[in-house]
């Protein structure tokens, strides 16, 4: 099995919440889409220090290259294109097997 966890700090705006659920709310609709997506967990900060991210995704596949096939998924891309990359201004990844 694989972890895929994504870690997004929001860009500074007026709608920056809004975007932040957004973001939850899209990309928890893969489930379901996507066939090698076992699962998907979007998880909106509450922490206010500076070191805290504002979204977490932590998504679980069979294989790497189900990860592989997830990331290239015009379903996953779309929705970066349209919900994460335009208002996120800094982005962390962790992959790992367990």
């Amino acid at each position: 099995m694989v972890k895929h966890i994504v870690m997004w700090r929001m860009a500074e705006s007026e709608d920056k919440e809004q975007r932040a659920k957004d973001i939850k709310e899209n990309l928890e609709a893969l489930k379901g889409k996507i066939n090698v997506l076992v699962n998907i967990e979007v998880g909106l900060n509450f922490n206010d220090t500076d070191a805290a991210s504002d979204v977490v995704l932590v998504s679980e596949f069979e294989t790497k290259e189900d990860l592989n096939t997830y990331q290239n998924h015009p379903e996953h891309k779309a929705v970066g294109a349209t919900y994460v990359r335009p208002y996120v201004a800094e982005r962390r990844v962790c992959d790992y097997e367990f």
